[in-house]
């Protein structure tokens, strides 16, 4: 008997589960992105947006029958957006929901692949946005009372922020922050990067600041993650030519070979004019960790000594050798022209 009710509650679930499916298929229309604006346009939707005041608003705005359906959605579309501008607790929890969970109608061909779609008013990308922003602007509060009151303690609390809008909130203020205290929470980045990875952005952010060689060599040697790359190219650019040629020669030399790699990624191409920089590449390509990235660096936009140098060591049968010849091979129509010249 309860095997007998268990068999029957998951028909009946499952039932309801494919009523719903189906009626939301019988919903969603597929569109070419122009029919759809011109629906959108054909519309006053900025007068629709100023007059919703709650969920029984939108309600009446996603079933209205006078107007096209891709003018509704895109009405809910701007409203999503214009909730960024106020604070999280001006809107009600059940409009949230509502749009976090919404789901789009109007589909149109996907600009890559034609045969997908994708959604022309992503209301749930949307709302999810708009929640990220309120999570950035209250951490960025957080931070600043933080770093007016505690700024040894900035790192730990950075370190335990569990959203990414979160840590994103802290490094806006640190931007913002007072050379002392950016000094102070560099400190204690610098104490714990080795065992803490984690701060590698934020202890970029510090060095971009304060221009300290050895927050930059600490970057290099202890960085980690998806933003050691980004930080090295903002290091590079806010630095001098020389200072980031002087952070290269040192990267190769003693960084890790990934770090080492990014850096090489990173910075050539603003020091591909300066021959110390360039010697020093030529003569990594005989390194067996970084010699190949090495070679990809020395491959983009080369200069004729470049060239020159490049097929004279490919004429050898040495992993230098080997690695020369794949620069000069990755555009050699390019380089051959040059040559010429």
């Amino acid at each position: 008997m309860r095997k007998y009710f268990a068999s029957v509650t998951l028909l009946l679930i499952s039932g309801m589960l494919n009523t719903a499916v189906a009626q939301h298929h019988t919903s969603v229309s597929r569109w070419d992105r122009s029919s759809a604006m011109a629906a959108v346009r054909s519309v006053n939707i900025d007068a629709a947006v100023t007059e919703i005041g709650d969920l029984g608003d939108l309600l009446a705005l996603e079933n209205r029958t006078d107007w096209p359906l891709p003018a509704r959605e895109a009405a809910i579309y701007k409203f999503t957006q214009s909730l960024a501008s106020g604070p999280r607790d001006a809107v009600a929890g059940a409009m949230m929901q509502y749009l976090s969970s919404y789901r789009a109608q109007v589909l149109v061909p996907h600009e890559d692949h034609a045969d997908g779609t994708v959604p022309l008013f992503n209301v749930r990308g949307a709302a999810a946005g708009v929640k990220n922003g309120w999570t950035r602007s209250e951490s960025a509060a957080e931070a600043r009372v933080l770093l007016a009151t505690n700024p040894a303690a900035f790192a730990d609390e950075y370190l335990t922020s569990s959203h990414p809008a979160q840590r994103a909130g802290y490094l806006d203020e640190l931007q913002r922050a007072n050379p002392v205290s950016v000094q102070t929470v560099q400190t204690a980045a610098l104490e714990q990067l080795g065992e803490s990875p984690e701060l590698t952005r934020l202890l970029a952010v510090t060095a971009i600041i304060t221009a300290d060689p050895l927050a930059a060599r600490r970057l290099l040697t202890d960085g980690a993650g998806p933003g050691l790359a980004s930080a090295l190219v903002t290091l590079g650019a806010q630095n001098s030519a020389a200072g980031t040629a002087a952070l290269l020669k040192f990267g190769i030399e003693h960084a890790p070979v990934a770090n080492a790699a990014l850096a090489i990624a990173a910075w050539w191409p603003a020091l591909r004019n300066d021959a110390a920089t360039r010697q020093l590449l030529i003569n990594t390509l005989a390194d067996s960790g970084l010699g190949s990235a090495a070679a990809l660096a020395l491959a983009q936009s080369p200069d004729i000594q470049t060239i020159r140098q490049l097929q004279r060591i490919a004429g050898g049968d040495s992993a230098a050798a080997r690695r020369a010849q794949l620069a000069l091979n990755i555009d050699r129509d390019s380089l051959l022209g040059k040559v010429r010249k």
